[in-house]
């Protein structure tokens, strides 16, 4: 039977024709012959991809999938396109055995959209809350490169470093807040039940109490009464701080600031470092044009600063400059990053120089998490005991006095 198609040469050309064979699998295999890269392939009979078998489904809702199954998608994906599983089968597979049914439904929508006459890419920009822009260039380079098997594997590598380095930066978040939440739950406990138990044991007393004891009194009502009003105070404060953190002025002028804060400033940075090393040196390597490569990786630093430093960069390339140079001038990078990016830009392995970056500051943050860790541990100590001091304190006073009472009856 015939089959016509449209793909891309080893020169990036764009080419079409038809050819003789009896079955898709055939029929591929004579265009990798060609060194042709087909990006849709459409069998006499009508349906695309000859005789691939349809899929049928109900399209639903999509759903966004977690960071570890998307890297399990892609990591799997790359393997069977290694073997020569067609990608249309391939997705057809991974849809129907996802544990997450809406991006299950998402994966097969893109293998009918193949079926249907479609590119990869094309089929896949359709779902962009799930298939980000680094996803999308890696994979239409691939495409066009005809090594869409490599690109898929770096992808599943970048993802996964990903989903390590968002795991280490949840353990550095998930311990202050804990202390936060536990030193705030020590406060309420103390003020609704510990004092409270102590007031009553005064008010059988006539004695005079100490001011100090006063106002813990106070504070320990004030809490009884209105515990709703200082609980909503918290609630609209995190709601606060969740809005500004999403306001992109906001945090234009707070990020260069957030650098500097001890002990988060320098991990923020770290990430951000990481991000961009791996994300830019694995756009590279996959043959992502430089400028649209920094156009993209400026957006994934999470810290504008970063970002703004990357964009300068980007329009001093323009100018004729090298990488390193307006990187060293935005002093946002450390010496070390620069000297290593430049050494890659003059021996001609960027790729491999931004990877051996982008490893050293994925344990520099495994380091950085620990040592917050090691200093929070203390901290807590620290902060509870002077919590039990600054309740207890007062409450004994009074005993303290009537004790010195009877003592000189």
């Amino acid at each position: 039977m015939k089959f016509r198609y449209s793909g891309y040469d080893r020169t990036a050309r764009k080419i079409e024709g038809e050819l003789e064979a009896t079955n898709e699998a055939e029929a591929r295999q004579k265009l990798r012959a060609q060194a042709i890269r087909p990006i849709r392939l459409v069998g006499s009979g009508g349906g695309a991809r000859g005789k691939s078998q349809p899929i049928s489904f109900s399209f639903g809702a999509s759903a966004t999938p977690t960071l570890l199954q998307f890297t399990a998608f892609i990591r799997q994906l790359a393997t069977m396109q290694e073997a020569g599983i067609p990608i249309v089968q391939a997705l057809g597979v991974l849809g129907e055995q996802s544990e997450n049914q809406g991006f299950g439904r998402v994966i097969l929508g893109v293998a009918k959209d193949i079926q249907e006459g479609q590119g990869l890419t094309d089929a896949l920009r359709k779902h962009p809350k799930i298939f980000d822009r680094v996803f999308l260039n890696l994979v239409a380079a691939g495409e066009v490169s005809g090594s869409l098997d490599k690109v898929l594997q770096r992808l599943a590598t970048y993802y996964e470093k990903a989903a390590s380095l968002q795991r280490k930066v949840k353990a550095a978040m998930a311990y202050p807040a804990f202390v936060f939440v536990l030193v705030i739950g020590i406060v309420f406990f103390m003020m609704s039940f510990v004092v409270p138990t102590f007031q009553n044991m005064f008010s059988q007393n006539k004695s005079e109490l100490p001011a100090m004891t006063k106002m813990l009194i106070q504070a320990s009502d004030f809490v009884k009464g209105y515990w709703y009003l200082i609980l909503g105070g918290f609630a609209g404060a995190i709601v606060g701080i969740v809005m500004l953190a999403k306001n992109t002025e906001f945090r234009r002028g707070f990020d260069p600031y957030l650098l500097r804060v001890p002990l988060f400033g320098p991990l923020i940075m770290k990430i951000g470092i990481a991000r961009f090393s791996r994300t830019f040196g694995t756009m590279i390597q996959s043959g992502v044009p430089i400028l649209e490569a920094l156009e993209i990786t400026s957006r994934v630093a999470g810290n504008y600063a970063i970002e703004n430093a990357i964009n300068k960069t980007r329009q001093s390339i323009t100018e004729g400059n090298s990488i390193a140079e307006p990187l060293e001038r935005a002093r946002v990078f450390p010496k070390m990053a620069v000297s290593m990016i430049a050494i890659g830009e003059q021996t001609g392995a960027l790729d491999q120089m931004l990877t051996k970056v982008a490893e050293f500051y994925e344990d520099e943050v495994d380091a950085a998490v620990s040592a917050i860790t090691s200093v929070m541990e203390p901290l807590m100590i620290v902060v509870v005991g002077i919590i039990v001091l600054v309740v207890l304190v007062p409450m004994y006073l009074p005993l303290f006095k009537i004790g010195d009472a009877i003592g000189g009856g």
